[in-house]
């Protein structure tokens, strides 16, 4: 019952103490607790989620905190020492174990070094409150001192310090920050990570996925490289939050202003919200300051593109596939790749000029950028003219030799679509085949549709336990989809297992009641069974409901 007393008595104590002797500190300390901030976090809906204190390590933004104030954060600001708030524009690292972050604030900061050696124990450290008056400053002692990753120090710290204190800085008599405490939850200790143990921790490109800072909506800081800030980019892409991505977009195109793919990734967002203005304004900025005008030339011609593929009915008549090309042609001119010459082919078709399109896409087989989509596409090209499926197959057979053996995943679409070619073509054994690659290389992930389709295949080749195989798997993946239920009953007829095909048959009506193919799968698969009358009934449904091969079957069976 006294422990909470002494523990509040001694606090103040401590806090006179400190006051009284805050003249005889050192003037470095002093000038050190003017970098010292508070942190409050936020949730989505803008009520609090966390508040704590850190200190900026240097004067341009740079600061450290706790990351568990961070964790679910869908905004941060700081107040520093001079009463002015600002936001936390992103997050350079963080470590979970450690709860430890370095994230970076918009605009000038006064900020304090880090230490470059740790204490030793029994060594004289300040810490440093936050205050927006005069220094809050409070002397204490490190206890004790482990080490960890073999350079840093971790300090723990026995004398009852001021509750909130939470995340403050310790430093040294020179004023240089050595670590932040952090209060223990289950002992009256006291700890404090090596400040330089997180001044030290870095972005890369791959940060973006880092499963921590994924948990909170404040975005990744761009790496100061250009390449790993263009991969940090890319992987942003990926993620499910548009507005952290869109903040992410921000960052790359204040810290790359001559870049252009900041912009590109601005224009096709607003792309993507039909904002075409916006979007031509993005690419029109990223062609006037970008450095290598070819890529933002290039950028613009396959925004135009896929907007032309996938948005035709959206009109915007500034944006055409004619543009698309000429914009294309403008970076060819400035830098000839033949990936820009590629882009052109594809316009091409779909412009259905499918005989340049051909020309096109087979005169890059023969340059450096021969690849398997090009045959592809050449097949395509071919098919759109009719030529024979002998032509289209002979191109898909390009594309498939230049994968090595064993295949990768990547050569699954090249199989499967000279599966569909070669049961075209009445080579039945041979598209299953190619059917049965596919579905080895895709590690047997499909939608029903695949086995469905399969299955039809395998009929063809009268391949019947195969085809059975494929449409019960077919009806495993989709058993509320009527067509599986009505063809696997066919099969089953087909088979003379008229039991479990007047079963599947019944699958069907319950989906479908009006389904009169499974009516009549149903009626002989009954009148097999010799439940002729049941039967009968069956097939005169179908005839009731049009089905044109019901009156025979009556007539036969009648």
């Amino acid at each position: 019952m006294k422990y909470p007393f002494l523990k509040t008595l001694l606090t103040t104590l401590l806090v006179l103490t400190a006051h009284i002797t805050a003249l005889a500190q050192p003037s470095a300390v002093k000038n050190a607790a003017k970098a010292v901030f508070t942190l409050t976090t936020f949730k989505a809906d803008g009520s609090l989620l966390a508040s704590s204190h850190g200190v900026f390590i240097d004067n341009n933004g740079t600061a450290i905190s706790d990351w568990s104030s961070f964790d679910g954060a869908h905004k941060a600001v700081v107040v520093d020492a001079t009463g002015k708030q600002m936001e936390v524009e992103s997050l350079v690292a963080a470590n979970e174990i450690y709860d430890v972050a370095k994230f970076k604030v918009a605009g000038k900061t006064t900020g304090a070094a880090v230490a470059t050696s740790g204490l030793a124990e029994g060594a004289t450290a300040y810490l440093l409150g936050y205050s927006v008056k005069k220094p809050d400053i409070t002397e204490t002692r490190i206890d004790k001192v482990e080490t960890f990753m073999d350079k840093y120090s971790y300090y723990i710290i026995k004398t009852i310090l001021p509750d909130n204190t939470q995340s403050c800085p310790l430093v040294n008599a020179t004023g240089q920050v050595i670590g932040f405490v952090q209060h223990s939850q289950y002992t009256t200790d006291n700890h404090a990570t090596d400040a330089a143990y997180i001044a030290d921790m870095k972005v890369t490109g791959l940060s973006v996925n880092d499963p921590v800072l994924k948990r909170t909506a404040i975005p990744t800081t761009i790496p100061e490289e250009e390449e790993q800030a263009r991969l940090a980019l890319m992987l942003a892409a990926q993620t499910s939050d548009s507005t952290k991505y869109d903040k992410t977009v921000e960052l790359f195109i204040r810290q790359f202003p001559t870049l252009t793919e900041g912009y590109l990734a601005r224009a096709q967002r607003k792309a993507a919200f039909n904002d075409f203005d916006a979007a031509t304004r993005d690419i029109e900025t990223a062609i006037k300051v970008a450095s290598d005008k070819d890529e933002a030339h290039f950028g613009y011609a396959r925004l135009i593109y896929q907007k032309e593929v996938y948005k035709s009915a959206i009109p915007y008549p500034a944006w055409t596939l004619d543009k698309a090309y000429e914009e294309a042609q403008k970076a060819y001119d400035i830098n000839p790749q033949n990936i820009y010459k590629h882009l052109q082919a594809q316009i091409l078709f779909t412009k259905e000029d499918y005989q340049q399109a051909y020309d096109r896409f087979m005169a890059l087989t023969t340059t450096d950028l021969r690849n398997p989509e090009l045959f592809y596409e050449a097949a395509q090209c071919r098919k759109k003219l009719n030529a024979a499926n002998s032509e289209t197959i002979a191109l898909l057979d390009s594309a498939i030799t230049l994968f090595k053996q064993p295949y990768p995943a990547e050569a699954a679409p090249y199989f499967y679509a000279r599966a569909g070619e070669l049961e075209e073509s009445g080579e039945y054994r041979k598209a299953i085949y190619d059917y049965n690659q596919y579905d080895t290389l895709m590690l047997g992930r499909h939608p029903a549709e695949f086995y469905y389709k399969r299955e039809q295949c395998e009929l063809k080749a009268r391949m019947f336990q195969q085809a059975l195989i494929d449409i019960e798997v077919a009806t495993r993946i989709a058993p509320r989809e009527p067509l599986y239920w009505a063809e696997k009953g066919s099969l089953l007829l087909r088979l003379k297992m008229y039991e479990q095909a007047a079963t599947s048959a019944e699958c069907c009506l319950i989906l479908e009641p009006e389904n009169s193919d499974a009516l009549l799968i149903k009626g002989v698969a009954l009148i097999q069974q010799g439940k002729k009358k049941e039967g009968l009934e069956q097939l005169q449904k179908a005839q009731q409901m049009g089905n044109e091969q019901a009156q025979a079957l009556i007539d036969k069976y009648k």
